[in-house]
């Protein structure tokens, strides 16, 4: 399946998510370091690099919680949910350095938001994978 096959089915099946979940207002995939891969439409190009950015950094701060207070385990590490005036975020991880985020409206139904969520990357978990980066001038030298 070629890049733009992959990117295709995403987008149909993130529109798919917001579609059946009662109070999502958008979908977003995420790199582990904040850069966005797809969202849904009616986000703004703009506006999903700041979401991306911020659920990164979330989950980033979910992770170190969980390092310093839990128990330390990364696997299963870095669910996360903000409530703020108007709204909610949900942040799962969503494959190897992804995250799947939603943006939902405040009174959304949570259980079933993030059933929906677990559920879509269950069954896709695969294609919502983000490679390392590769740090710059690093290429193929010895």
């Amino acid at each position: 399946m070629s890049t733009t096959d992959t990117t295709q089915t995403l987008d149909w099946l993130l529109e798919n998510l917001r579609e059946k979940t009662p109070g999502i207002r958008h979908v977003l995939v995420l790199t582990r370091d904040g850069l966005k891969m797809c969202f849904t439409g009616g986000l703004e190009r703009d506006a999903a690099d700041q979401l991306a950015a911020l659920s990164a950094g979330i989950q980033s701060l979910s992770l170190s919680a969980s390092a310093e207070f839990g128990d330390g385990a990364v696997a299963g590490a870095g669910q996360a949910m903000v409530e703020f005036a108007g709204g909610m975020l949900l942040i799962i991880p969503a494959g190897a350095g992804a995250h799947l985020a939603v943006l939902a409206d405040e009174d959304g139904d949570v259980g079933l938001i993030g059933h929906n969520m677990n559920e879509l990357v269950e069954q896709i978990g695969t294609y919502l994978t983000a490679a390392p980066r590769q740090a710059a001038g690093s290429g193929d030298r010895p």
